[in-house]
């Protein structure tokens, strides 16, 4: 055996990260850059064709149709400005320090620890809007926490694989919240 070798797997832990998070909030902002820069635009061709042809715009045909272009983009633009502020507010709840322990004592969700007779499910919650689907861990006396999987790295189905073979075979994570 080399000194590289650390022996079998004790655990699996898996620490809150704030990449995720982090990355959902800079895609926002970006997006809301660039449907400005879209609103923009949009405006300027508008006084353009305005401007060139006003002689030729008759009735008020022209200014429906601006009125339903202008406001098509700034709905657009206000929803993304609403899932921006969500993804920020999603930043506070982002916790510290161990998100996930599971090893053959038991499993730790959100600091709710339990053994594993103590286990009465382990599942993942639907995410709804612009937040992501969460691991929750329910305990025989009916205590729950939950993780969202996207203030970790790790995949549901790691979880699922690592609780079946520290539980043996008695628990695995429920992942159909996932499939729809």
């Amino acid at each position: 055996m080399d000194a590289m070798s650390t022996g079998p797997i004790s655990e699996l832990v898996v620490p809150y990260d704030p990449g995720p998070l982090t990355a959902k909030v800079v895609r926002w902002r970006r997006l809301i850059r660039s449907r400005l820069i879209s609103l923009v635009i949009t405006i300027v061709l508008l006084l353009l064709i305005y401007l060139w042809q006003r002689d030729d715009l008759q009735g008020a045909g022209f200014f429906i149709i601006c009125a339903v272009v202008l406001g098509v983009s700034l709905a657009i633009l206000g929803v993304t400005v609403v899932l921006y502020f969500l993804a920020k507010r999603e930043m506070h709840t982002l916790g510290s320090g161990i998100a996930s322990r599971i090893g053959p004592p038991g499993i730790q969700v959100a600091g709710l620890g339990t053994s594993w007779s103590e286990v009465a499910a382990i599942d993942t919650v639907k995410g709804g809007l612009s937040r992501e689907a969460r691991l929750r861990l329910t305990t025989a006396d009916g205590r729950r926490a939950d993780v969202p999987f996207d203030q970790v790295i790790v995949f549901p189905a790691t979880l699922d694989s690592t609780v079946r073979a520290f539980s043996a075979g008695r628990h695995g994570v429920d992942l159909s919240a996932l499939e729809s």
